[in-house]
């Protein structure tokens, strides 16, 4: 009994052992983030408010103009400006440290401006309308170029406004991604175009939380975003609207620094030539306008002879 025991255990055991070597070992699992699932967005790390009453024009468009870094490292932009019946704002330059702190705001008479670029030569180039009022208004498409300070160097009138090559709705980021923005949101999507985060933006001011319709997004030389709209106040007022400049923390890697554009050379007048025929009216209109003096000069010293005859008698 005891040896046909032990041979069934022995037997028992040699099942199981087989059963298991046939069984394959479940692998670990160990848990992965997908590359396109969502990041947080950046924190906000500073924003600041500029303008005038009015920035909004009546149909309620946006009238910052495209934000661009400069050369030190601040912010440069334009309030648009607006006109209305008889009413005429003109644009206003503003240039910022990288803290947002206004270091020029100047008013730029008779340009109701759409865009700024910064020049190899620190200074800048602006293409809007330029405006001549009197009873009605007169807008020329012009560019202006201005020194560092926004002082106007020259102006030039073109048929169109000069397309300056900045008109976006979106970015391409130093990750390869790309950032769109549209009203007042951020939308930030990585290489393959896979939405990574949206993000929100109002701005917080004397009265209130306002919304923001956003007109330009850049990228910072130190890899975050920084972004220029434009607030109604609680009541909606498309009056009392301010321009405002919002930076995010730092999340990308440092950008590639790109050359400025070079600025378009001050245009050389071209001299319009004269037809034959104008040439002629000319001398036609000269000669009779000598013959034309000659006939009065004679014709008074023919009155002044006759009236001394008279004077003298028989």
């Amino acid at each position: 009994m005891l040896v046909g025991d032990s041979t069934r255990r022995q037997a028992t055991l040699m099942l199981i052992a087989a059963i298991l070597l046939c069984i394959e070992p479940l692998p670990i699992v160990f848990s992965q983030t997908s590359a396109n699932a969502p990041v947080s967005a950046p924190a906000i790390e500073w924003q600041q408010e500029y303008g005038r009453a009015g920035v909004y024009d009546d149909t309620g468009v946006s009238s910052a103009s495209n934000l661009i870094q400069t050369i030190d490292g601040g912010y440069a932009f334009l309030d648009l400006g607006w006109s209305y019946q008889f009413t005429f704002e003109p644009s206003a330059f503003f240039k910022v440290d990288s803290s947002g702190n206004v270091q020029i705001e100047k008013t730029i008479n008779f340009l109701e401006a759409s865009i700024i670029i910064q020049t190899n030569d620190d200074g800048y180039e602006m293409a809007g309308q330029w405006s001549t009022f009197g009873t009605t208004y007169e807008f020329t498409p012009t560019l202006i170029k201005t020194d560092p300070q926004g002082n106007i160097q020259w102006a030039a009138n073109y048929s169109s406004v000069p397309d300056l090559g900045v008109a976006s709705t979106g970015i391409q980021t130093s990750d390869g991604g790309f950032a769109y923005w549209k009203d007042g949101s951020i939308t930030k999507t990585d290489s393959n175009n896979n939405t990574q985060w949206v993000k929100n933006l109002t701005y917080t001011g004397a009265d209130g939380t306002a919304p923001l319709k956003l007109s330009s997004v850049i990228e910072t030389s130190d890899g975050a975003l920084a972004t220029l709209g434009v607030g109604y106040n609680l009541f909606d007022n498309p009056r009392t609207g301010k321009i405002y400049l919002i930076k995010t923390e730092a999340f990308l890697p440092l950008p590639s620094q790109n050359p400025l554009p070079t600025p378009i050379p001050t245009p050389t007048p071209t001299p319009v030539p004269i037809s034959n025929a104008l040439v002629i009216a000319i001398v036609i209109l000269v000669a009779i306008g000598t013959i034309a003096l000659i006939v009065v000069i004679c014709a008074g010293l023919l009155v002044c002879y006759r009236k001394r005859q008279r004077n003298r008698g028989p």
